[in-house]
């Protein structure tokens, strides 16, 4: 279950603490007038010290210590709370122009203060069983007792925390001073993100037992994805691993490759999955017919089904759950592993995986049994080495967190009860958009039977640049897309280039799939400045509209590709962006400041 954490829960409210009475000192600063200033700024600026050692403290296991600094902390914050509310600073924080900013000091304060008197303590007083190596797994095994001990600290300052989210995310960071306005939206960006990680932690805490086997043996299907081959979700699944928990104990119990998942256990081939209308407009019958193309959707949880069904088949084991991690997230962890051994010797490190399991397995290994047999012996062996407790766990859990947030690892739960607490969380995979916030996100598959995205790179900008009179927007988005193949690709195997039968070999050959916001539309189209004609269609997916084409990028060149997304009408807030992952980081959940502020 570490698996779906997003953040260490004992650090993510000690580092939003330390950056928010770090910017507490520089609003404040700012603020021109003197009511107690020079007291509230060196309380503030002392407890920022605190903060971090604390951190430090709790992450190390040092109990008495983290007792002893949450006190000075708290005394700290106390002091900076109590002197600006009340009398005079709400008296100011009623003036015209210069109240919203003493206003903000007011909540960034009170907010600093309330999260070391309420969502601190718990956490201090979980002591050592709070630090990273408590959690670090032994012989293959979690300690499931103690996860569901903890679980009430835990969420105690996950619910304060997303308490004091809602206070500072209500501050209008565009309407304060010039100088205050990026260092106000840096701070609503890292409560959010603290307020997720506290979140994710709870979740974690709350479902560990059961999804651990504590009352009856669970099964998971532990999916690779080569980013090499891109779809929608990160890359083909080329590995599959059937996995065992009980009482805590996770075992590798079976495997499988590529489009075996296709076949039953008597080697028949099983029946197509049943796909909606929506989805058979959007992706193609091919989705349920093979699951090397099942993740042509975007939808984690509608693959994950799928997946999760056909391994049951083909296993003769119901599956209770999936874990998705793409080539990207694998060399994340082995930054944390140092290195993992390969059958034949090698050593598979975070500075070769991605050369080594995208491009040189396919390079040195024409048969794609062995080069399949490449891919079970790295997965099965990292995946043993992280649950055996080699390494930094501190940075094999960061790791993990970095890889959710960039959606490289996925998890679906089979009970809906589950599925329902990670719902909202990036490691759900969801697509579709709740309520009227905008939501935008580009999805990208190889079109080719090619491994040519070793050699794909792109990235996007994404800016609201008009609020319409009826309070929607048009939306932007601009992605580069770079084929980095150089020289002459005839000395590389078929399988990597493509056959040439759809694109000259070496090309990249993408299919892309746009969906603009629930009740908007993709109005514009344009590759490098020239105006592209819109696929005529009203296909859409979980009521979003979908637009969708083909991109070529010759090797060695770069197209720039701009897309105009209408959101519906009184859809003015700001906008969310999703998008295929990549080899380079990926930018999902990118908040898009509204054009109508």
């Amino acid at each position: 279950m570490s698996a779906i954490m997003e953040r260490v829960p004992w650090r993510s409210p000690a580092v939003w603490i330390a950056l928010g009475l770090g910017l507490a000192v520089v609003l404040f600063a700012l603020v021109p007038f003197a009511l107690g200033a020079k007291t509230v700024a060196a309380s503030l600026l002392r407890a920022q010290d605190q903060a971090v050692l604390l951190r430090d403290q709790l992450a190390s296991g040092e109990t008495e210590a983290a007792a002893a600094t949450l006190t000075r902390l708290q005394a700290n914050t106390s002091e900076a709370h109590r002197i600006s509310r009340g009398g005079t600073w709400d008296v100011a924080a009623k003036v015209p122009w210069l109240g919203r900013n003493v206003e903000a000091v007011q909540v960034t304060s009170a907010a600093i203060d309330d999260i070391a008197a309420r969502a601190l303590p718990p956490m201090v007083e979980g002591g050592s069983s709070l630090s990273v190596q408590s959690f670090k797994p032994r012989d293959g095994r979690l300690d499931v007792a103690a996860l569901a001990e903890l679980a009430p600290a835990v969420s105690t300052a996950s619910d304060v925390l997303s308490e004091n989210a809602d206070r500072v995310n209500a501050i209008e960071a565009e309407r304060l001073l010039g100088p205050l306005v990026r260092p106000v939206l840096d701070l609503q960006r890292q409560v959010t993100e603290a307020d997720r990680a506290a979140g994710a932690a709870s979740r974690v805490m709350h479902l560990a037992p059961a999804s651990l086997g504590a009352e009856r043996e669970q099964h998971y299907l532990l999916a690779f994805q080569t980013n090499a081959e891109i779809r929608s979700t990160g890359g083909l699944a080329g590995v599959y691993v059937l996995l065992s928990a009980k009482d805590g104990k996770v075992e590798l119990v079976d495997q499988a490759v590529s489009g075996e998942l296709n076949l039953a256990a008597d080697g028949s081939r099983q029946p197509d999955a049943k796909l909606t209308k929506d989805e058979r407009d959007a992706f193609g019958t091919i989705m349920g017919h093979d699951v090397r193309a099942t993740n042509i959707s975007p939808d984690f949880r509608r693959v994950a089904r799928i997946w999760a069904d056909r391994a049951g088949t083909s296993f003769g084991e119901e599956v209770d759950g999936v874990i998705s991690l793409d080539a990207v997230a694998m060399s994340y962890v082995l930054r944390g592993l140092g290195s993992v051994p390969l059958a034949g010797g090698e050593r598979l490190t975070a500075d070769t995986a991605l050369d080594r399991l995208l491009n040189g397995v396919y390079l040195e290994h024409e048969d794609p049994a062995d080069q399949n047999a490449y891919f079970e012996d790295a997965t099965t062996r990292t995946f043993a080495a992280v649950m055996n407790g080699r390494g930094d766990w501190t940075e094999i859990v960061s790791a993990l967190s970095e890889a959710a947030s960039e959606r490289r690892l996925q998890v679906w739960f089979r009970d809906a009860e589950r599925q329902r607490v990670i719902a909202d969380t990036p490691v759900a995979g969801a697509v579709g958009q709740p309520g009227r916030t905008p939501h935008v996100g580009l999805y990208i598959t190889d079109a080719s039977q090619s491994k040519m995205q070793y050699y794909l790179r792109y990235d996007t900008r994404v800016k609201a640049t008009t609020c319409t009179a009826e309070r929607g927007q048009v939306i932007v988005v601009t992605t580069s897309f770079r084929n980095q193949l150089f020289g002459d690709t005839g000395k590389l195997p078929w399988y990597v280039t493509g056959t040439g039968t759809r694109t000259k070999k070496g090309n990249q050959l993408l299919t892309y799939r746009l969906l603009a916001p629930k009740g908007g539309k993709v109005v514009g189209f344009t590759i490098d400045g020239r105006e592209q004609s819109l696929a005529s269609s009203d296909v859409t997916y979980g009521d979003r509209p979908v637009q969708y084409g083909t991109l070529v990028v010759k090797p060695g060149d770069e197209i720039s590709v701009t897309w105009r997304v209408e959101t519906a009408d009184g859809a003015a807030g700001d906008a969310r962006y999703f998008e295929t992952p990549g080899i380079d980081t990926s930018a999902n959940d990118l908040r898009v400041p509204s054009a109508c502020r």
